[in-house]
């Protein structure tokens, strides 16, 4: 492997693909807030909610939208450029881990504060990642990234799990770029096929292996922006784009709805991997189309595309402290629903922001003056 990779912050940007980004945390968002709203917790009487929100159900979808979207614009914001391979890890740490960080003692403080609110356990979706008991080692596990190698799953956030696999995904970064050297698509397109057989014939004694599972969906990214470099010329009507783009996510929602059943064909059988295929399509539409939504959209947009990791950080702590509030105050059937997904969405945009101003910003602002002290330093040494 070589020493260095490409790397050119001005070409990094795309605005199109800030907001999707945005988008995909919505999905998520949204997904979440149904989770724990479609039961009441302090009756058995049963409510319906409004099929429109269950149309927007993609959390799963949203996932690998964003490793997606992570490998396309990692490749074309690391082109024409060569810097060490370092720097390129020192900048990510500093990028992610941070405000996960952060994140992490707040969930820790939040925990007894849950348990001291909340009624006695019934199995909900709510209660897993607030209520169970956790040990010094579990916290190591999870700041070292490594939860799903040998950690125990779904504490603190159910949210993190995707964490430490965006992670190992940068480190065969440098390893896609070498493929890409050497064998143009073909190689990543096999590292991502060779990671979904680890996953498939069960060679990895990971805890969680979706890690292969999903590789394709990063690997396919890094194809997706390398071939927009070469051919970015060459672009789809808007209204094409637009479109396809929507069918993508009218055809996610179809599929997790049930409604759309889905062929058993190899290797992309299951609904993980057609959610990938739709990632593909909804990255190449927003790139090749430079697809654009109407003005009024568009600053909000960029504004939840730019705070999204945040966002998707803090977002279960806000639903767990609204759905305590509803418990708490009696408050069921469909005002509870509009007291989670109304106070999720401001409450965690709200703080989201905050995060990326005060902490988010920070670190990527480290990461560069370590990187710029390095470089200081071993140009000295010589």
């Amino acid at each position: 492997m070589t020493n260095t990779i490409n790397n050119n912050s001005n070409t990094g940007y795309l605005e199109q693909l800030t907001w999707l980004r945005g988008i995909a945390a919505f999905f998520v968002i949204i997904s979440h807030v149904l989770r724990a709203t479609e039961v009441n917790y302090t009756s058995q009487n049963e409510y319906i909610i409004p099929t429109i929100l269950y149309s927007l159900d993609l959390g799963t979808f949203g996932v690998l939208l964003f490793f997606t979207l992570s490998g396309t614009t990692l490749y074309i914001s690391h082109t024409n450029k060569s810097v060490p391979i370092t720097h390129f890890y020192i900048k990510r740490f500093f990028r992610i881990w941070p405000a996960f960080a952060v994140s992490l003692l707040l969930y820790v403080l939040f925990q007894p504060l849950f348990i001291a609110f909340y009624p006695e356990l019934q199995g909900f979706w709510i209660e897993h990642q607030f209520v169970t008991t956790y040990n010094i080692t579990d916290v190591v596990q999870y700041l070292l990234l490594i939860s799903n190698v040998s950690g125990n799953l779904g504490l603190f956030n159910n949210a993190y799990w995707s964490l430490p696999v965006e992670f190992q995904y940068y480190l065969i970064f440098p390893l896609l770029l070498l493929s890409l050297k050497y064998t143009n698509i073909i190689g990543p397109i096999l590292i991502g096929l060779a990671l979904y057989l680890i996953y498939k014939f069960e060679i990895s004694n990971f805890v969680d292996t979706k890690v292969f599972m999903l590789g394709f969906s990063f690997c396919g990214g890094v194809v997706i922006g390398h071939v927009y470099t070469l051919l970015k010329k060459h672009q789809l009507s808007l209204p094409f784009a637009t479109s396809i783009m929507l069918v993508s996510f009218v055809a996610a929602s179809l599929i997790a709805n049930k409604i759309i059943i889905l062929p058993d064909l190899p290797i992309i059988s299951g609904v993980w991997n057609w959610y990938i295929l739709l990632s593909f399509v909804a990255v190449i539409s927003v790139l090749f189309g430079k697809t654009r939504c109407p003005q009024v959209f568009q600053k909000a947009l960029k504004f939840s595309g730019n705070i999204s990791y945040s966002a998707y950080l803090y977002h279960n702590l806000i639903i767990a402290v609204l759905v305590t509030f509803c418990i708490n105050f009696s408050i069921e059937s469909y005002l509870q629903l509009i007291v989670v997904l109304l106070g999720t969405l401001l409450g965690t945009y709200y703080i989201a922001n905050m995060s990326f101003i005060h902490i988010e910003q920070k670190g990527i602002n480290i990461g560069r003056k370590v990187c710029t002290y390095i470089q200081a330093s071993t140009k000295k040494a010589y």
